[in-house]
């Protein structure tokens, strides 16, 4: 779901205002055994911080008034929480709503389901995910959270430790029936990939807190939304709760095995937490970031000293605000000039992304490989556009592609090795300019792509999925 763009204020207190100019919500059929409660439904969207709290302007039952506003709009109807948001008919999950609106418009809209009124009752999180605590104190805050953790396949069948992966809106990492917006299916992912020889690690999902996710998640105040307690949030990440799960579980305790990543405003202090902290995460997924809540984060950058093992993976999809990409260009040109090299970041802005559950569920896997927190992969990155004279121009993917720089002075050889066996599954002579689908492997796994010949010798590993 798309959580924070642009934020406003509902100027209750204006003596006068044309009523032409308004924009207005009218609820024409909802069910029915809440069909009088209008007075308790409310509209999160980027107009207003994704709050499910926030309330419109209402002078008749059922017909809510939109502040000043034109272009296109998402939202959803709920009744002051996220656990009762709306649904299908049949009590699933639907897509943000979507109009464009002008002055003076009416839109009409009908509710199928609210969530907690059709509770899905088919959990989907896998046998791995445990309920780490339900009541974790979050020192420095005086409070206490849920917490999850997820633990790969042989990991009681071990002794050996793993990299470990904090995300955060833990609600929505591994189970269907406890996500508010749609479950990014973490735990699948990690199963999936364990099977086709890439490892998996330790995750931990932190639950948001609800009406307090926006205090949490964001470190400067902003003069209108307020917020701000971003740092205590990541304090108590370093302080306390990775502390815990060290004492606890076998892990890889060093920065470069240590991932953090979120979206939207988890986004946003995830990357606030890998540049405040940097010997602590060294590994960082940055889903859609709420880039825009304060400039004040530029200033840590500024004082941001990279670390050689750092890797930042920013995703976003290329139209979820006119602001996404260029803030995330504005903060990677900035991580450069305090010394970042290219091979540490990773961009991807994707022509279809939405600022939504479903799409970091989709990128997530790809996020997680080119992070590579057990460091097996270094200097294979799936997405590096350019590698000499041998570049993987698709991969994860069901048919990996090859691609020979324009610059390959001569014919070579090129050879897709089997990472684990090292069999040969493909051999072919190559020019300049060529493009190889590779198409006759079969199994999942991590394979290199090998050129030689002529004073050539390069490689570069890429993973099919199916």
């Amino acid at each position: 779901m798309k959580w924070l763009n642009f934020l406003f204020t509902i100027f209750t207190f204006l003596p006068v205002y044309d009523i032409n100019a308004q924009m207005f919500l009218k609820i024409v059929k909802q069910p029915n055994e809440y069909e009088s409660l209008y007075d308790t439904i409310r509209f999160p969207s980027g107009l207003n911080g994704w709050d499910p709290s926030a309330k419109l302007d209402s002078d008749q039952p059922g017909v809510f008034r939109l502040p000043d506003f034109s272009g296109i709009l998402e939202y959803k109807a709920c009744r002051g929480t996220w656990l009762s948001v709306e649904g299908s008919s049949t009590g699933g999950e639907i897509p943000n709503r979507k109009i464009t609106f002008k002055a003076g418009d009416t839109v009409s809209i009908s509710i199928d389901s609210w969530k907690d009124w059709y509770s899905s009752s088919t959990h989907t999180a896998t046998k791995q995910v445990y309920l780490l605590k339900s009541d974790f104190p979050m020192t420095p805050f005086n409070k206490k959270r849920r917490v999850w953790i997820y633990l790969p396949d042989d990991y009681d069948s071990s002794s050996k430790s793993y990299p470990t992966l904090y995300l955060h809106d833990g609600q929505n990492l591994f189970d269907r029936a406890l996500s508010f917006a749609g479950e990014w299916q973490v735990d699948e992912a990690m199963q999936n990939y364990a099977k086709q020889g890439i490892k998996d690690c330790i995750v931990i999902g932190i639950d948001n807190g609800g009406n307090d996710r926006i205090d949490e998640y964001t470190p400067y105040i902003n003069p209108k939304y307020s917020g701000g307690n971003g740092e205590k949030y990541a304090e108590f990440l370093v302080n306390t709760l990775k502390p815990f799960i060290d004492r606890h579980f076998r892990t890889l305790t060093e920065p470069e095995h240590t991932g953090i990543a979120g979206s939207s405003l988890g986004g946003l202090i995830s990357y606030f937490t890998a540049i405040r902290y940097p010997n602590v995460f060294g590994r960082v997924g940055v889903f859609s970031p709420s880039f825009w809540y304060s400039d004040s984060l530029m200033a840590d950058v500024k004082k941001f000293v990279p670390q050689s093992y750092q890797k930042f993976y920013f995703v976003a999809g290329a139209n979820e605000d006119e602001d996404m990409v260029p803030d995330i260009d504005r903060y990677i040109t900035m991580m450069k000039q305090q010394g970042m090299t290219e091979s540490q970041i990773q961009k991807v802005i994707r022509q279809d992304g939405k600022h939504s559950e479903w799409f970091w569920a989709r990128e997530f896997p790809m996020a997680y490989y080119w992070l590579d927190l057990w460091g097996e992969l270094s200097g294979a990155s799936a997405f590096i556009t350019e590698q000499n004279y041998i570049t993987v121009i698709d991969s994860p993917s069901t048919r990996p592609t090859i691609k020979i720089s324009d610059n390959l002075p001569v014919t070579a050889h090129l050879a897709i090795i089997n990472a684990s066996s090292g069999k040969v599954e493909m051999s072919l002579k190559v020019k300049h300019g060529d493009v190889v689908v590779c198409n006759e492997l079969i199994n999942p796994q991590v394979y290199i792509a090998k050129i030689i010949g002529n004073g050539v010798n390069q490689s570069v590993k890429f993973l099919k999925i199916n």
